[in-house]
């Protein structure tokens, strides 16, 4: 997938009111609803400059969601997780992605 289709995604996920994008060092996850029961998820990987964007239903959502929390918790103890809630926020991550 390419970078400006994965940098559409993020600026797609930060304007939801359920969307949640984590920002880590090594990438940037987002997970926000479309419509009732179907959600998108996205990643961009920063060291491997790929990324992908996904259809999925609300099951395999929150599942994900709760997944991708429990590993970034062990990066919030060291400083390397955050939460990205704004559009301003989300535009450094956008430059790191090119």
């Amino acid at each position: 997938m390419s970078a400006e289709e994965i940098k559409s995604a993020l600026r797609e996920a930060v304007k939801a009111p359920t969307g949640i994008i984590i920002e880590t060092p090594d990438y940037v996850y987002a997970l926000w609803e479309v419509t009732k029961g179907v959600w998108k998820q996205a990643w961009y990987s920063f060291v491997d400059k790929e990324g992908e964007v996904n259809t999925i239903d609300e099951r395999r959502a929150l599942l994900l969601l709760i997944e991708e929390v429990s590993k970034s918790l062990v990066r919030f103890a060291k400083g390397g997780f955050r939460t990205i809630i704004s559009e301003q926020e989300l535009e450094s991550v956008l430059e790191k992605i090119g």
